[in-house]
């Protein structure tokens, strides 16, 4: 077990996320592809086919965990964290290509929205560039184009304020920090501190955006990053049999309705944590196939790209009376597929480059090309 704590220590790509990625990013589309589509308006009683939209829950515990570890390791190797040059390779990561959509999007509602929907865009406007639109939906205003932001945000405002907490908190208090808010979140979830928190301030709201599932990340990544935890975590998680029994879990967690979304975070948390507790899992032979890693690296633009690839394969289809879901969606993660890779290729990369003026660490433990550290397949270091 020693030996493999010291090669978990070592990783520097943990194989298995980009495949968790694209099964996340697939189900998201899947879940896009047949919401609202007024031929199937069965779609709200069948529960099972709205489970996809769950694969946002999955990116929020693979980012919490992977930023956290490179935090932690950077910690370990420099004597600190630098938290400009976080920021810095986070805004790398994450502004141009989030800008550059909410530029196209602000281009098509002026050109094709001049109703409610058009209206309600520019009013969140402010919030959508400012990451804050979580802190301020109202029900006067309805946040449906764009709404995808609220992932943005909430990933964005917790990481405003994380690597502080692990600058200058260590051990035990950095933990007893997430505990604790994830406790707070819960309660506040289920009205249990409306009294002391009112629903509408803002405060509450700030609260409210925070994320359980990241959060787990984070504790995960802790708890692996020291000796101890990782023992205790490998005699679970350590299995080869243990990653695919983990995904059997969250499947029973999901179906037909999540019954707790708790334990749907938690499955989730132990999934991740059993994909790279060890390298050769029990999914890794599927999860590394290269057609399905390709779709994890590609997997933040796909998400930025999945609702205008839906609108315009619903819009062709409807053309020839054919605006089905099952075709929808295939057609859609084509297209979400190639606007991502064509993104990723000629834009994004060009920023990615630049993060490496700003790693104090390398090498370090990669995560891929969506929040990550370093890319084996093309070389470039993709820093959060």
């Amino acid at each position: 077990m020693t030996t493999g704590y010291a090669k978990f220590r070592e990783v520097r790509f943990f194989g298995s996320l980009d495949g968790l990625r694209a099964l996340s990013i697939a189900g998201v589309i899947w879940f896009h592809s047949w919401w609202g589509t007024p031929y199937f308006p069965q779609f709200q009683r069948v529960p099972v086919l709205r489970q996809g939209s769950f694969g946002v829950h999955i990116f929020f515990v693979i980012s919490g965990f992977l930023i956290t570890t490179l935090l932690l390791r950077e910690r370990d190797r420099c004597g600190k964290i630098s938290i400009r040059d976080f920021y810095i390779r986070r805004a790398l990561r994450i502004w141009p290509l989030y800008y550059a959509t909410l530029a196209l999007y602000v281009v098509i509602v002026l050109l094709f929205e001049r109703n409610w929907r058009g209206e309600s865009f520019f009013h969140y406007l402010p919030f959508f560039l400012t990451y804050t639109y979580t802190w301020f939906l109202s029900p006067k205003w309805h946040g449906g184009i764009f709404n995808l932001a609220w992932t943005l945000a909430t990933e964005e405002q917790f990481y405003a304020f994380w690597p502080l907490v692990l600058r200058f908190f260590r051990g035990f208090w950095s933990s007893a920090t997430i505990i604790a808010l994830i406790a707070l979140k819960y309660a506040a979830d289920h009205g249990w501190t409306n009294r002391v928190l009112p629903p509408d301030w803002l405060p509450t709201r700030i609260l409210l955006s925070a994320s359980i599932a990241i959060c787990l990340g984070v504790l995960l990544a802790q708890a692996l990053h020291s000796e101890r935890g990782f023992r205790w975590l490998y005699s679970v998680l350590g299995r080869k049999w243990s990653a695919p029994v983990m995904l059997a879990a969250l499947a029973g967690c999901l179906y037909p309705a999540p019954f707790s979304l708790m334990a749907a975070f938690l499955a989730t948390t132990a999934l991740v944590g059993a994909c790279v507790i060890r390298e050769d899992n029990g999914l890794a032979s599927i999860l590394r196939l290269r057609p399905i890693a390709q779709i994890g690296v590609l997997s933040y633009g796909m998400y930025l790209f999945n609702s205008l690839s839906i609108h315009a394969v619903q819009f062709a289809l409807a053309r020839f009376g054919l605006l089905y879901p099952p075709l929808v969606f295939p057609l859609a993660l084509g297209l979400a597929t190639a606007a991502a890779w064509v993104s990723y290729r000629y834009f994004e990369s060009r920023f990615l480059e630049l993060k490496t003026r700003f790693s104090r660490v390398h090498p370090a433990p990669a995560e891929g090309a969506t929040d990550g550290i370093a890319d084996p397949r093309t070389g470039v270091p993709v820093h959060p």
